[in-house]
């Protein structure tokens, strides 16, 4: 019985592997409605797509870049651009989309929880958490042009959609608003009605 089920589940891995994934790019900002979605849908909801779906998380929202990089305007205040950035320098770091998942959620939970104190302070532990070093993965980035580089390719990256809300989700590189307005209280049931039309094992 157990050799049954190893090789069930080596299958089943391998299924996956052989078919396409579902693209989910996630386009937020430091906000706390994003918080929500981040902390109520994506997070609840990972661990059930995560073998179907390539993720990528943007943090930009409704920011512009002016003077290729030299300026930043945030909808929210100089403190979004700053957790924005710094989420930025993170992700380019974490290879793993599930440890990038929960680095996301520890970071805006803290961010708004102690939003006036300064970023590494509040923002370091979910670095550590991640496997990261502040001053050489975080630190660095931030304060380099690396950091701009980042957040002129997430700015791009948002400009493709031109999104009307914040946080706007994508399936597929095509926006859908009917979809887009199911995710942001059923991200689950969204997610797993379009993963299911290639894998019907699946959610």
């Amino acid at each position: 019985m157990y050799k049954i089920l190893v090789l069930l589940t080596l299958f089943g891995a391998k299924y996956v592997e052989s078919q396409e994934k579902i693209n989910i790019d996630v386009f937020y900002e430091r906000a706390k409605k994003n918080f929500d979605f981040v902390e109520n849908q994506l997070g609840p909801t990972w661990n059930d797509i995560k073998d179907y779906v390539n993720l990528n998380l943007v943090p930009f929202g409704k920011s512009a870049i002016f003077n290729g990089g030299t300026s930043v305007q945030c909808q929210h205040g100089q403190r979004e651009c700053e957790g924005n950035r710094v989420m930025s320098c993170a992700l380019h770091k974490i290879q793993d989309p599930s440890t990038a998942v929960h680095f996301v959620k520890c970071y805006m939970n803290r961010f708004i929880r102690y939003a006036r104190r300064d970023r590494q302070e509040f923002g370091e532990s979910c670095v550590t958490k991640a496997g990261l070093n502040w001053n050489l993965d975080v630190k660095q980035c931030y304060e380099s042009q690396l950091g701009t580089r980042l957040q002129l390719n997430a700015e791009n990256q948002t400009n493709t959609y031109q999104p009307d809300f914040i946080p706007t989700i994508v399936y597929n590189k095509v926006f859908d608003q009917g979809l887009q307005d199911e995710s942001l209280y059923n991200f689950k049931s969204t997610a797993c009605t379009l993963i299911k039309k290639q894998y019907p094992q699946a959610c």
